[in-house]
């Protein structure tokens, strides 16, 4: 493909949308192609409705065959309308076929459209029965004429689909795949990413997307490495179509701000492989009026809400321990100076030892922070007050009700146009976080104001390091998850709403250059439109600068989609296109709840281990574990090796089995099952030979803990056990690990009994599963995707 022609895209586009269509039909489509620089665009006539195909047509294109094709803005499936035909060159023949599919056309597409009233355009909405074939048949631009293109192989998968089309949450996106009829039935059946690949265009290049392309089936069969099949087109052709449609769909989207018009859908469906060619034989393109660039934020002022000097609440009853009342007793919990704190409450000079102003407009300072804690009907009064005194850098709204309740947008989008309005002022105006907040914990600014009672929610409190950031639409997500999972304890916990204001990329963006932080853990439903492309944008500088993102996205089937859009309002996004983007940006993307935290887990314990390849140790003191282990080395397409012990290795093991005399009970091999005779000392020697292997990149360890050889109980009077002994194995792994550069995943499969031990091995810095299966396969993913970061 040669240079693209960018004006010559625009001219077709003014023309369509003086006509006032905000489509091309399929000859401008091929017209836009020969624009981009497609080699084999097919030769055409255009016979107009009224008109009748002429020797001439014919002389015009080359070969013994023509392809009729019926040309109406409103037919989107020509062969559901029989607007097909092919046959041979001749005057009779073609003019026979013509005339067959202007008779036909009409009440064929019709009848389709009957059963498939989901279809109809805007075009035809009202109109049925006869009306709805007599508006068809008015509507008729004509015939074309193509010449018929001979493949140079046919059946399976031979026809490649490349499209790109605009998405609300993440820009235009390119997808590629099998083409023709078998696209949408392989997509649906086959596993993740064979059938299509997907990537918005503002993450990838040509040569970036072929990469993403290569994993796919239809990749295999157009490149010969598919069993039985001959090469049928170069990695060249296929990157430079790649680099077009990418390149086109930058051009005319938001992420050209001076764009006319930005296109909604551009396909090509199928390109077929013509003389080592990739030749388009249909085309569609719809478009809209470019929409006005998003205007600016005070980000900045994000600093502000993370580490108040300063702050003040509304909504703090005097009487009871209302919502503003908790929020105000975490706020002071977690450290906050009360001289630098404000309640707006008139009638009370001080509550709590904090001093009470009587209005917004009576507080001493523009403060950093400012909590609304009333109704969400209290708001707009509230919010007005704020900004018509400037009295609030940063706000967070915890009111629910404002926009993700039936009836409720027309008043988030008041507010949003205030918001938007105050920061178009010198000052910007105040950034906001939520509504339907459930508040934030900050560490490093000394507050919480998550309304939920210290008594219900045990926070961790102190000055101790921590290095992990918790983003989340769902509030009730962070403090289930910090309940269950006492060891996360982020550095801050945001959760973030509705995003009236502030979104997920904004705080991300700002928090990433934070030096505390080097793990976040991120729940998401929905973005604000355009956001997920700057929240990808932002997850790729984050794993640029060396810190890990683990993100989960719900709203995954419709039933999904139903529940986000009625708890934050949020737009639920096509999951595939969310799940390609960040995979491409470098996060790790969960299925499951489950997995997030495992991954979590991985993510946090992991820090600073190196990881060269999937060759893993798998060691345990129960037989069925090791098995279990062997068993769960592979997840979807990625995979674990299990490799044999180096051979100097071996010998030192089988050295270290003969001195605790468990020689005559088990056989050194991966995975080694080291039987439940082998005590502590045994135990870990093992296990730091093990990790001495050139052949070994990673270990997952499996204690089975009721074995008496080993102590796997707290001290007691019952028994001569303590997990606290110097010379425990819950003391001794966690130092042979950190001295080794390997990951080291830890597994304890028993009951309640033994948490302490899980707690001490934990505390050591080790992550420990309660499931060897749940352990391997969080490993697997960890494996893959920081292996793909290395590449």
């Amino acid at each position: 493909m040669s240079r693209i022609d960018f004006e010559a895209i625009e001219n077709l586009l003014s023309k369509a949308h003086r006509d006032g269509r905000s489509g091309l039909l399929e000859h401008e489509c091929y017209t836009m192609l020969s624009a981009i620089g497609a080699e084999a665009a097919p030769d055409y006539r255009l016979i107009p409705a009224g008109a009748q195909p002429t020797p001439g047509d014919l002389e015009a294109i080359p070969g013994e065959k023509i392809v009729l094709k019926v040309l109406s803005p409103d037919i989107t499936h020509k062969t559901e309308a029989k607007g097909v035909r092919i046959v041979a060159k001749e005057m009779g023949a073609v003019e026979a076929a013509h005339e067959l599919m202007l008779h036909q056309v009409p009440s064929a597409y019709a009848g389709f459209l009957g059963g498939h009233m989901g279809e109809i355009p805007e075009s035809l909405r009202g109109f049925s029965g006869s009306g709805l074939e007599k508006r068809l048949e008015k509507r008729l631009v004509g015939v074309l004429l193509c010449r018929f293109m001979t493949p140079d192989a046919q059946g399976f998968a031979t026809e490649l689909f490349v499209g790109i089309r605009h998405t609300l949450e993440f820009g235009p996106i390119i997808s590629a795949g099998f083409g023709g009829v078998e696209m949408e039935t392989l997509a649906r059946e086959t596993r993740k990413g064979a059938a299509v690949a997907i990537a918005p265009t503002g993450l990838v290049n040509g040569a970036e997307f072929l990469e993403l392309f290569k994993r796919t089936l239809s990749y295999q069969r157009l490149s010969g490495t598919m069993r039985g099949a001959r090469k049928l087109v170069s990695d060249a052709i296929l990157e430079e179509c790649f680099t077009a449609f990418i390149e086109v769909a930058n051009h005319f989207s938001e992420n050209n701000s001076e764009a006319r018009f930005h296109i909604e859908e551009f396909e090509v469906n199928p390109f077929s492989v013509v003389g080592a060619h990739l030749a388009p034989l249909d085309g569609i393109c719809s478009f809209t009026l470019a929409t006005p660039p998003a205007e600016p934020r005070p980000l900045h002022k994000i600093g502000n809400l993370l580490e108040p000097s300063s702050a003040a609440i509304i909504g703090v009853s005097a009487k009871g321990m209302n919502m503003g009342r908790i929020i105000l007793k975490n706020i002071l919990g977690g450290g906050f100076d009360p001289h630098r704190a404000y309640i707006v409450r008139p009638g009370m000079d001080e509550l709590d030892g904090v001093s009470c102003v009587p209005s917004i407009a009576d507080l001493p300072e523009k403060v950093d922070l400012f909590v609304v804690a009333v109704g969400a009907h209290q708001v707009p009064e509230v919010l007005e007050d704020l900004l018509d005194h400037d009295k609030a850098e940063a706000v967070i709204l915890i009111p629910g009700g404002l926009g993700e309740k039936e009836g409720s947008q027309d008043l988030a989008h008041r507010l949003q146009e205030r918001i938007r309005t105050a920061h178009r002022e010198p000052h910007g105006g105040s950034v906001f976080i939520g509504g339907n907040s459930l508040g934030i914990i900050s560490h490093a600014g000394r507050y919480d104001t998550m309304f939920i009672p210290e008594n219900k929610l045990p926070k961790s409190r102190g000055d101790h390091r921590r290095k992990t950031c918790f983003i989340s639409q769902s509030g009730a997500y962070i403090i289930a998850n910090l309940s269950r999972m006492p060891w996360f304890d982020p550095e801050f916990a945001l959760s973030i709403g509705n995003q009236i204001d502030l979104t997920a990329s904004d705080l991300l963006s700002y928090i990433k250059d934070d030096p505390r932080i080097e793990v976040f853990g991120i729940y998401m439903e929905g973005f604000r439109p355009a956001d997920g492309l700057a929240f990808a944008r932002a997850v790729q500088e984050t794993v640029t600068l060396g810190k890990d993102v683990v993100f989960y996205k719900a709203g995954r089937t419709s039933e999904g989609r139903s529940a986000t859009a009625g708890h934050t309002a949020s737009v639920a996004g096509d999951y595939a296109v969310c799940e390609a983007a960040l995979e491409e940006a470098g996060a790790w993307v969960a299925s499951d709840f489950n997995e997030f935290s495992d991954l979590l887990r991985l993510c946090t314990n992991l820090r600073g281990k190196e990881i060269a390849g999937n060759n893993i140790a798998a060691v345990s003191n129960a037989g069925f574990e090791a098995v279990g282990m062997a068993d769960s080395i592979k997840v979807g397409r990625y995979g674990l090796q299990l490799n044999s012990f180096d051979e100097t290795i071996s010998r030192a093991l089988s050295n270290i089995l003969e001195e605790f005399k468990l020689d005559g009970l088990v056989d050194v091999k991966n995975p080694f099952d080291i039987t439940p005779m082998a005590n502590d000392e045994a135990f870990v020697r093992l296990v730091s030979t093990i990790l001495e292997d050139p052949n070994v990149d990673a270990a997952v360890i499996g204690i089975v803990p009721l074995t008496p050889a080993l102590q796997t109980l707290p001290e007691s009077e019952d028994h001569r056990e303590n997990v606290l002994d110097p010379r425990s194995l819950c003391q001794l792994l966690p130092q042979v690990a950190a001295k080794s550069h390997k990951p080291v995943v830890v597994v304890v499969d028993s009951g309640e009994i033994f948490d302490p031990m899980v707690a001490t091995i934990e505390n050591g810095g080790l992550p420990v599963f309660r499931s060897a299966d749940r352990a391997m396969k969080a490993l697997c993913r960890w494996v893959e995707v920081k292996g793909r970061k290395k590449s």
